[in-house]
Formats: C-alpha cells, structure tokens, sequence
C-alpha cells in the first residue's frame, strides 16, 4: 500500500471518529438541557397546585406549636426526617413510651407520602432503644413524628 493511501484512511477514520463523538455528545447535551426544562415545567405546574383542604386545614396548624406531643398509643418512634426509612440507612432516632412527653412541637410540614407530620424538640430523656431498629440517639436535639401517632396537649 502507498504512503498517501495510509494517510487518506487514517484521516477518513480520524473525521469518522469526530463526527461520531460529536454527533453522541450532542444527543447526551440535548438531553440533559430537555430533562432541566420538563424538570422546571413540574415545579411551576406544582407550585400552582392549591392545598388539599381535606388534608391540611391552614389555621390549625400554627396552633399547635408550641404544644407539648404524647404517644397516642404504648409507644412512639421518632425519625430524623419526615418519613419512615426502616431499611439500610434507617431514620429511627428513638421510640417514646406511653404517658412520657415526646416534646414540644416547633412546626409541621407534610411529606411526600401525604402525612401531616410534626418537628418536636425532642426529650432526649425519653427515648428508649428498639430492638428491630436498633439503638436510640441520645444526642438528638429534634425529630419528627407523624400526626396520628400522637396526641398534642
């Protein structure tokens, strides 16, 4: 094979390879500018959405803070976050037994699963380990306990 064949395969590989990378770096770029934009189009479409008032009447939650929480039954468990995570990275902080203040409520969000949930300034005093989900964390300034698992007084 002749030195200037060498040469005019290895540009037509070299210009193939090119318009190859170029051709797939725009698809992943088109993408990711279209997942950015339906991404912003769901939150303007969800920052539009009104309350449920069947979920959440807006007058009585500033009422409650400040109240001091109580399990509504032998017990309660109180999570690091706004929902119940039992799995790998478990969210338990500790559970409170019944007739044995919780603590004082400092507001109330309500999360993706749809519960009204309350954020306590925690009795530390108060939690008790679990045996299925291990140990309670003494050092634990807050947590969260949902709505119906307790009782505001």
């Amino acid at each position: 094979m002749k030195p200037i064949t060498k040469k005019y395969i290895a540009a037509g590989v070299g210009l193939t390879l090119t318009v190859v990378t170029v051709y797939f770096l725009y698809k992943y770029i088109d993408r990711k500018i279209t997942e950015k934009n339906l991404r912003k189009a769901k939150l303007k479409e969800e920052e539009k959405k009104e309350v449920d008032p069947s979920i959440v009447k807006g007058n009585e939650l500033p009422k409650n803070v400040g109240k001091t929480a109580y399990p509504k039954g032998d017990s309660v468990n109180v999570r690091s976050d706004a929902s119940v995570n039992n799995g790998f990275i478990n969210n338990f902080i500790g559970k409170v037994m019944k007739n044995m203040p919780v603590g004082k409520v400092l507001e109330s969000t309500i999360s993706g699963d749809g519960y009204l949930w309350y954020r306590l300034a925690v009795n530390a005093n108060n939690l008790r380990d679990d045996s299925s989900m291990g140990k309670a964390n003494k050092k634990s300034t807050t947590g969260y306990v949902r709505e119906d698992n307790i009782i505001l007084k």
